[in-house]
C-alpha cells in the first residue's frame, strides 16, 4: 500500500527550485494510448508539492499529439514532439513519440469497454449491474461477467442498444451523453475517454476480443512520494501492466473513491483533493484489480507545543506518537468522578455504588486506578456484560435456538469470561462443536447459521472482521475478496448437518462424510481455502472446522488478533480502530496502524488473555482522558485524542435506572433480582430495552445495537412508566431515607454519589435543596429531584 504524506513545514525557506515531470519521456503507441503527465516542484527545505493542474503546456511542433485538462496526453498522429511544462517562471520538457497513431485498431471490449462502464456507473449496483437490470437492460455487476455483458449488448432484444449502420445513434451511447431521455441522466460527456471509447467500438463494428486477450497482471498508482508541502491537492496516474509485457495508462478508465470524503474527495479523473487535515484511503479500481493508497495531509498549527504527557504504556505511546504527527494535543485526564463511574460502566456493565464512589473517591494513592481495573475484571459483572457482548453478535435467541439454547450458551459464554478462559480456545471449541446442544451449548452455533454459505459468512464477519457478503453473487467490488474466497470459506461448513432431538429445544450437530460447496459460477467444487492463504489439505475422514480453528487462532494470523483486539477496543473507546470494528479491508484503513498491530502482538504474546487485553486498554492514560476537547482536538473523532461521549446501552441505562431509584425490574419467567444485562435474549418484550436500541440479534454485526437519541427515548425518560413508577415506588431509594429523617443535604449526596459517582456541585445544591423547601409535599419534591437527576445528560451517558 502506498502512502503519502502532505505536510507543512515552519521556519524553513520554502521558494521554489525545481520542477519535477513524470515521466520525462513518453511514447504513445496507437490510436487511443494516453499519458498522464505529473507535475511537482521542490522547494529548497525539500518540501515537495503537486503542480500538475496549475502549471500550463505547449507542444512542439504542434498537432502530433493533444493536451487535455490537469496534463492527459492523447495521440493524434505519428511524431516526435516535445511538450513544454511552464509554471511560475519555471519549465521542463517531455519528449514525446507517437506510433501507428492512424491503425485501423478497435478498442478491447474487455480492457476499455467494459472499464469505461465501470467510470460510468452504467454497471453499478444502483444501476443495470443490478441483479435484476434496469428497464429491461441488465449488466454484470461492475463488468464482472464480460462474455454476458458482450452478448447484452450486441445480441439481446435484436441488438437494440447498438447501431452497427449508424454508430452514433446507438442507445448505449445517447442515453450516457444524456442526448435521449435516460432515468440515470448523463454518464460522461462526449470528449472524455470513457465515451472516446465507446465510441471507437461501437464505429468498428463492436467487435469481441480474441480469445488470447492479454490479462491484466497488476495496476501501479503513480505519485506514490512521500510531500511535505501545504498542497492540498495530488493528481494520481495509474498505469496496468499486460502478461504480454506492455503498460498502458488507464488513469481515465479507473473508478476512483474517497474512505473519508469529510476529509478529501477525488475527481473522476484521480485528483485527490483534502478539504481538512487528516487521513483516507484512495481506492483505484480498474476493472476486477483494486489498490488502495493511503495520504495524510497535515497542517501543523502555528505556535503549536506537545504537551508534557508521560505514557501509561504502549498504547499511550503509539495514540500520541499518531496525534503529535497530526499536531493534535491530548485532552487532560478525566476527573476520578468521570473515571470510576466509566470504568464500571465499560467493565461490568453497572454503576459503581455510592459506597464504591465515595471509596475510590476518598483513595489517595497514585495507583488507584489501576488496582481498580484489576478489581473490575474479578468482579461477577465482568463475565455478565462481556457474554452480553458476545451473546449479541453470536445472535443467540430464543427465535433460533429456543430459550433452553439461549440460556445455555450465555451460561457458557459467562463462565468462560469469569474463568478467563484463553480467547482463542474459547473459539476454536464455538468453530468445532458437535453434538447434543444441551449438553454442549456452543454447539448451538450451527443452529443459528445453518448453512455453509451463512456459516462461513459469520465466520468472517465475528472472528476475522472481514465482511465477505458482497463475494456471494460476484468479487468484492471494494476488496480482493473473490467467489472462490467465499464458497472457499462456506466449503469448511459443508459438512456440517443437525438432526432433532426429542423436542424443538435440541438438536443434535453431526460432521458428516460427504458434502460439498459448489462455486455457482463456474460450478467447481471448492476445496476448503484459507482467505488470502489459498487452499488447505485436510485429510479425508477428518474434521475440516478442526483445520480451519486451528489456521484461524494460531499466532501469527493476519486477521484474528486484530479483528478481536479492535472490537475490544470498540467496546472500551467507543469507537473501533478499524472502524466499522468488522470491516478490515485496505478502502477502510485503520487510524492508528502501529496501535492496532502493537495491541493484537500484546494480545497474542499474552496467551490471548483477554482480561489483560481490557486491563491494558483501560490502564492506559489515553483511555483515562476527559471528553471534553481542547483547542487542537476539538474536532477530532478518529485518534482517540479525548474520551467519546456516548448514550448507555439499553441494558446498562435499564440496571442504572434500578440502581438509582432502588426498584428493580422484574422480568416474566426470570428470577427476582435478575439484571437486564443478564438477560439471555431480547425476547422479554421490554418496551424501555426496545426503545433504547435493544438488538434483535438477527445479524451477526455491533450496527445492529442502535446507539442515536430519538424522539422515543426522550418520551420514555419524560413520562414513560419505567422511569416514574420507579421515583414514586414507595420503597425506593428515597423512601428508608426519608423515614430515618436524613437531612436533605445527605440525602441529595447520596442521590448524585449514586448516579454520577460525585458530590453535587454548589450550584447543583442550591437549586435542589431550593426546590425541596418551598414545597410542603417533601416526598413529592424529593421525586421530582430524582427525576431530574435521572434526565441529565451526565446520568445518560458514559463520559
Amino acid at each position: 500500500m502506498a502512502l503519502f504524506l502532505i505536510a507543512l513545514g515552519l521556519g524553513i525557506s520554502s521558494v521554489p527550485i525545481e520542477l519535477t515531470v513524470t515521466p520525462a519521456v513518453v511514447e504513445l503507441t496507437g490510436p487511443r494510448d494516453v499519458r498522464q503527465i505529473l507535475v511537482s516542484e521542490r522547494s529548497a527545505d525539500g518540501r515537495v508539492s503537486d503542480r500538475t493542474h496549475a502549471a500550463s503546456a505547449t507542444a512542439d511542433p504542434p498537432g502530433v499529439v493533444a493536451i487535455d485538462d490537469g496534463l492527459f496526453l492523447r495521440a493524434v498522429r505519428n511524431g516526435v514532439t516535445t511538450v513544454t511544462i511552464s509554471d511560475g517562471g519555471r519549465s521542463a520538457r517531455v519528449k514525446v513519440t507517437v506510433t501507428n497513431a492512424s491503425a485501423a485498431t478497435a478498442p478491447s471490449f474487455r480492457h476499455d469497454v467494459v472499464a469505461a462502464m465501470n467510470v460510468g456507473g452504467c454497471n453499478a449496483g444502483a444501476c443495470h449491474g443490478t441483479p435484476s437490470g434496469k428497464n429491461g437492460f441488465k449488466l454484470s455487476l461492475r463488468g464482472f461477467d464480460p462474455a454476458a455483458d458482450f452478448l447484452q449488448l450486441t445480441r439481446d432484444q435484436f441488438g437494440r442498444r447498438t447501431d452497427a449502420l449508424n454508430p452514433a445513434e446507438s442507445l448505449i451511447l445517447l442515453k450516457a451523453l444524456g442526448r435521449i431521455t435516460h432515468e440515470g441522466g448523463s454518464r460522461f460527456t462526449p470528449t472524455s475517454v470513457p465515451s472516446r471509447m465507446i465510441s471507437a467500438w461501437l464505429a468498428a463494428g463492436m467487435p469481441d476480443d480474441p480469445p488470447k486477450l492479454p490479462p491484466i497482471t497488476k495496476v501501479t498508482v503513480l505519485g506514490a512520494r512521500v510531500q511535505l508541502s501545504p498542497a492540498t491537492r495530488q493528481q494520481l496516474a495509474v498505469v496496468a501492466s499486460f502478461s504480454n509485457g506492455t503498460t498502458r495508462d488507464v488513469t481515465r478508465l479507473t473508478c476512483f473513491s474517497s474512505s473519508d470524503p469529510g476529509v478529501a474527495d477525488v475527481t473522476a479523473t484521480g485528483r485527490v483533493d483534502f478539504k481538512r487535515p487528516g487521513e483516507v484511503a484512495i481506492l483505484c479500481r480498474y476493472l476486477q484489480e483494486m489498490v488502495s493508497v493511503r495520504m495524510t495531509y497535515l497542517d501543523p498549527r502555528p505556535g503549536f507545543v506537545w504537551p508534557d504527557v508521560k505514557p501509561n504504556n504502549f498504547v499511550d505511546t503509539h495514540v500520541f506518537a499518531k496525534l503529535k504527527t497530526m499536531t493534535i494535543a491530548p485532552s487532560a485526564l478525566c476527573t476520578d468522578a468521570e473515571f470510576v463511574r466509566r470504568a464500571y460502566l465499560d467493565a461490568t456493565g453497572r454503576l459503581p455504588t455510592s459506597a464504591e464512589a465515595k471509596s475510590f473517591e476518598a483513595d489517595t494513592a497514585a495507583t488507584k486506578r489501576a488496582r481498580l481495573v484489576d478489581h473490575l475484571l474479578t468482579l461477577p459483572e465482568f463475565a455478565d456484560f462481556w457474554a452480553l457482548k458476545w451473546e449479541d453478535v453470536l445472535r443467540s435467541s430464543r427465535k433460533t435456538v429456543q430459550l433452553k439454547g439461549s440460556v445455555g450458551l450465555q451460561s457458557w459464554l459467562r463462565d468462560r469470561f469469569d474463568r478467563n478462559v484463553p480467547f482463542d480456545r474459547t473459539v476454536r471449541d464455538i468453530l468445532t462443536a458437535s453434538g447434543n446442544t444441551s449438553a454442549n451449548p456452543p454447539a448451538n452455533y450451527y443452529r443459528i447459521a445453518k448453512d455453509p454459505q451463512s456459516l462461513g459468512e459469520t465466520t468472517a464477519q465475528l472472528f476475522l472482521g472481514v465482511r465477505m457478503q458482497c463475494a456471494k453473487c460476484h468479487n468484492h467490488p471494494f476488496e480482493r475478496w473473490t467467489q472462490d474466497d467465499y464458497y472457499g470459506l462456506a466449503a469448511w461448513f459443508a459438512r456440517v448437518n443437525r438432526k432433532p432431538l426429542g423436542t424443538r429445544a435440541t438438536e443434535v450437530v453431526y460432521v458428516a462424510r460427504t458434502g460439498d460447496v459448489s462455486q455457482p459460477r463456474s460450478g467447481r467444487v471448492m476445496m476448503p481455502h484459507f482467505p488470502g492463504a489459498g487452499d488447505a489439505d485436510v485429510p479425508p475422514g477428518e474434521d475440516r472446522r478442526a483445520t480451519l480453528a486451528a489456521w484461524l487462532t494460531s499466532p501469527g494470523n493476519p486477521f484474528f488478533a486484530k479483528s478481536v483486539a479492535n472490537r475490544v477496543w470498540f467496546h472500551l473507546m467507543g469507537r473501533g480502530i478499524v472502524d466499522p470494528v468488522d470491516d478490515f479491508r485496505d478502502s477502510n484503513p485503520a487510524s492508528n496502524d502501529d496501535l492496532l498491530a502493537a495491541l493484537a502482538t500484546d494480545f497474542e504474546s499474552s496467551g490471548f488473555d483477554l482480561k489483560h487485553l481490557v486491563a491494558t486498554i483501560m490502564k492506559s492514560r489515553t483511555y483515562q482522558l476527559s471528553a471534553v476537547p481542547n483547542e487542537s482536538n476539538a474536532d477530532d473523532a478518529k485518534y482517540f485524542s479525548h474520551a467519546v461521549t456516548k448514550l448507555l446501552t439499553a441494558e446498562q441505562l435499564l440496571d442504572a435506572v434500578c440502581d438509582v431509584t432502588g426498584v428493580p425490574e422484574k422480568f416474566a419467567g426470570l428470577p427476582a433480582g435478575t439484571r437486564a444485562v443478564q438477560l439471555p435474549d431480547g425476547e422479554v418484550n421490554n418496551p424501555f430495552l426496545k426503545t433504547f436500541g435493544q438488538p434483535a440479534r438477527e445479524i451477526p454485526c455491533e450496527c445492529e445495537r442502535e446507539s442515536d437519541g430519538n424522539l422515543g427515548q426522550a418520551l420514555q425518560l419524560i413520562n414513560g412508566p419505567t422511569v416514574n413508577e420507579k421515583v414514586r415506588a414507595p420503597n425506593n431509594r428515597l423512601g428508608p431515607l426519608l423515614k430515618a429523617k436524613t437531612s436533605d443535604a445527605d440525602i441529595l449526596a447520596d442521590l448524585y454519589f449514586a448516579a454520577l459517582s460525585r458530590p453535587p456541585l454548589p450550584e447543583e445544591s442550591k437549586a435542589a435543596l431550593a426546590h425541596i423547601a418551598k414545597n410542603k409535599d417533601r416526598r413529592k419534591a424529593w421525586e421530582d429531584v430524582l427525576w431530574a437527576v435521572i434526565n441529565t445528560r451526565e446520568f445518560l451517558f458514559r463520559h
